[in-house]
């Protein structure tokens, strides 16, 4: 079995509009979801073999404040392919990953992590499980394929969805 947990950073500050996308930080409220998110992560004792990570000021900031008393993850890499990837990037990307690994942390955007939610539990990236999978959301899945490249094939179950 192979575990995916899917973050969508924090609310973004949008008060510079002369900054780029990629380089907006968090808003106040986005620190603070942040904060609530690292408590419940610290509560259930989360811990996971790897953390992919978009390379935007804003989802580095999350993982930052979530990584605040503890580290999340065996291993951490800023991934330039998921800022903007689409969900059949996404599992590309997943499908990629040393088979050694049992589990795997994604923190990244939407439209594409909600897509690649939709399609890891219903097969179909155009429905939807959620009314709104909102910033500093996580989501815990696991599928029962015994290697990455196999993740996808079948539907995967529902572990947890946390909304702030």
């Amino acid at each position: 079995m192979k575990q995916i947990h899917l973050i969508r950073h924090s609310k973004s500050d949008w008060e510079d509009l002369s900054l780029k996308d990629k380089d907006r930080p968090l808003s106040k409220r986005g620190r603070k979801n942040a904060k609530f998110l690292a408590k419940y992560m610290e509560k259930i004792s989360f811990s996971t073999d790897l953390a992919l990570v978009s390379p935007s000021k804003r989802t580095k900031e999350t993982l930052h404040i979530l990584e605040g008393s503890y580290s999340l993850s065996k291993e951490t890499h800023i991934v330039d392919e998921i800022y903007e990837a689409d969900y059949s990037d996404l599992i590309r990307l997943i499908r990629g990953i040393d088979p050694k690994k049992e589990s795997v942390l994604c923190i990244g955007h939407n439209p594409g992590f909600e897509d690649l939610a939709n399609f890891l539990l219903l097969k179909d990236p155009g429905s939807s499980l959620f009314e709104k999978f909102p910033t500093s959301s996580f989501i815990s899945l696991v599928s029962s394929s015994e290697t990455w490249e196999d993740v996808g094939i079948e539907k995967c179950k529902l572990v947890r969805f946390w909304i702030p």
